[in-house]
């Protein structure tokens, strides 16, 4: 777009001419997150940070408000009505390209690897703030592996300690309410707790017919910790109707889902300098979903092409799965050299309660798991090393092998990922990274259950990353260049009949361009915007961008948003360019008291999704999100 280019040529000419002197990289940094640097990691690979201060000035009140600005990413609405994330140029049902944590603890499913059912659309209440990796992290981490890594950083009582109720209400009928309250403790132990609930609304209108996925939604989030000892504990469920669900026809008669999910994490630190760290969670996730369709259920695993009638009908299932996990970490650090040693242990299992189908022979089966996998321990050795070589020039060398032992279907294996980096500040305004990372997403249960029925040995995605990132900061100014190339071999592509690994390398590339001017510590102009290209044909967007401006006056925050993504074809639809234009603004009544409206998607130019009927025979799209406005509040007390 001109328009986009235009901006973004002034912004680098006036940051080349601003002769304001400049702090160093990381001072900037510290501004940019407000003291949550100490949870940063630069090694790790490239890293997007949103503050308190700036989710409080923009009014991002859930995950997905930030994550739909994100380049080289698109959020969209999949056929459960669930929000889901897909690389650039692509579009998936359930995503397992990302992972998400709160804290020190992985809530990605153990089943599809995604976090769209129960934790996909968080609350930010009680969130300090959130860190985004771009690139391979599971080496620091001791978690499956990924591309995007998502960390929520919950408040602490050390920073909050007291009480504070929020509330808002939608145009579309949606509300929420939520509490926090933290308190320390003279012996040093400090606890927090969360807790929400959530009116969900969502509705559209396909083939003359009302689609919605409305429901409810409920998270309790508790916090207990001391100076060496953290334990966290969380709770969340969602029940909501199917949207298009499995539908062939993509109207079901009738359905529903509900899912609960629990959490256990535990991390306690050792020694005198705190190097020695272990780590226990368990997670339990059960998950119901009933549909009826007088046209019929997409069920790839029931569905037999050459029997018509054996096409499900009626459906149910109920579901269980429960992860453990155990990680235990050595540092080691001198004047210039700093090591990481690690081991985990992940166990899975896959538990069906209940399975029934009723198909077109009105014939009623009992169903068991749809293949013997069942079962799945991931054993991991970790080795993070980075030099000094100078002053101004860090090396970084990760190492990871994983053994998978499964029941069956899968075969036992190992895969083995690296990376090298350097991280380089010849001037205190002028730095670069750049890292080459080999790594593997393995398939999932969800994988697996799925799989084209002749396709009986699925194999790991194998992904090669080359990424560069130059940041150059002067005055009030800050510029960024982030170019990846990424080649992809045996990716897991979901067919209509079913997943296949591809059998050629998939490679993209993608360049990112930011810019930040701040007018002051309270006022900041934010502009971003990104282009990619994909050896396949592509089903959503492969550009876009946003502009942010955010401030305050006196007892007045504001905001206004520009977020673009580019329009493509494909089999004949065209998806048109999307312009969502947010504005609001916040009244601080007292310093503990305030009340905020947000107009979103003012032109209601939103992204649309893409769906599919019989068999992905045909195509149409839905809008994501809808035009609205949201009243809220906060008191703190």
């Amino acid at each position: 777009m001109p328009f986009f280019k235009a901006v973004f040529i002034l912004g680098l000419f006036s940051s080349l001419l601003l002769s304001d002197s400049l702090d160093t990289l990381l001072e900037e940094y510290q501004s940019t997150s407000e003291n949550s640097l100490q949870t940063v990691n630069e090694k790790i690979g490239h890293v997007i940070i949103y503050s308190q201060k700036e989710i409080r000035l923009m009014q991002y009140q859930k995950l997905n408000d930030i994550l739909k600005e994100l380049p080289l990413f698109n959020l969209n609405t999949n056929q459960f009505g669930l929000t889901n994330y897909s690389l650039t140029g692509s579009k998936t049902t359930t995503s397992g390209f990302f992972r998400f944590f709160i804290n020190d603890h992985e809530i990605s499913s153990g089943y599809d690897q995604s976090t769209s059912l129960s934790w996909g659309d968080l609350p930010l209440d009680f969130v300090d703030h959130v860190e985004i990796y771009y690139g391979e992290s599971s080496f620091s981490f001791g978690n499956e592996t990924g591309i995007y890594f998502v960390r929520i950083y919950t408040k602490s009582a050390r920073k909050e300690d007291g009480s504070e109720l929020t509330g808002w209400i939608s145009s579309k009928q949606g509300n929420a309410q939520s509490i926090t309250h933290s308190h320390i403790f003279e012996n040093g132990w400090s606890y927090l707790f969360f807790a929400n609930q959530e009116k969900i609304k969502k509705t559209s209108h396909y083939n003359h017919q009302k689609l919605n996925s409305n429901g409810i939604k409920h998270y309790i989030y508790a916090d207990v910790s001391n100076d060496t000892a953290k334990m966290n504990l969380a709770y969340t469920d969602v029940s909501k109707n199917n949207y298009t669900g499995l539908a062939l026809d993509a109207t079901p008669n009738d359905g529903k889902s509900l899912s609960k999910d629990f959490f256990f994490n535990y991390t306690h630190s050792f020694l005198e300098d705190q190097s020695l760290k272990a780590n226990f969670s368990f997670d339990m996730n059960e998950r119901s979903y009933e549909e009826v369709n007088d046209q019929g259920i997409n069920i790839t695993p029931l569905i037999d092409l050459s029997i018509p009638g054996s096409i499900p009908k009626n459906f149910q299932e109920d579901l269980r799965f429960m992860k453990s996990n155990a990680y235990v970490s050595k540092s080691f650090e001198s004047d210039k050299n700093a090591l990481i040693l690690a081991l985990n242990v992940k166990h899975k299992t896959y538990d069906v309660l209940k399975r029934k189908s009723t198909n077109f022979l009105n014939q009623t089966n009992e169903i068991d798991h749809y293949n013997s996998f069942k079962r799945e321990t991931i054993s991991s050795v970790l080795l993070q090393e980075s030099y000094q070589l100078k002053e101004d020039f860090l090396i970084v060398a990760n190492a990871k092998l994983d053994y998978y032992d499964r029941n069956a279907y899968l075969k036992d294996n190992d895969e083995k990922l690296l990376r090298i980096g350097a991280i380089y500040t010849p001037t205190p305004h002028f730095g670069f990274k750049a890292f080459y990372t080999q790594t593997a997403l393995t398939p999932s249960f969800y994988n697996v259950d799925y799989a084209k029925k002749n396709a009986v040995n699925l194999k790991s995605q194998r992904y090669n990353f080359y990424t560069l990132e130059a940041v150059y900061t002067e005055g009030n100014s800050k510029f960024g260049i982030t170019f990846d190339h990424v080649e992809i071999d045996d990716f897991l592509y979901q067919t209509p009949i079913g997943f296949v690994n591809i059998d050629h390398t998939i490679k993209t590339d993608g360049l990112i361009f930011d810019y930040e001017y701040s007018f002051s510590k309270r006022d900041k102009l934010h502009l971003n915007y990104y282009t990619s290209t994909l050896s396949e044909q592509i089903n959503n967007s492969t550009k876009g961008g946003f502009i942010k401006l955010m401030g305050g006056y006196q007892k007045f925050d504001y905001f206004t948003s520009l977020i673009y993504r580019n329009g493509y074809d494909y089999l004949g639809l065209d998806i048109p360019d999307s312009f969502d234009v947010s504005l609001g603004a916040t009244y601080h009544v007292t310093k503990d008291l305030s009340y905020s409206l947000k107009a979103s998607n003012i032109l209601n130019k939103s992204t649309q999704s893409l769906y599919f009927t019989n068999f992905g025979s045909n195509a149409f799209t839905l809008d994501d999100n809808d035009r609205s406005i949201t009243v809220s509040f906060k008191w703190v007390f």
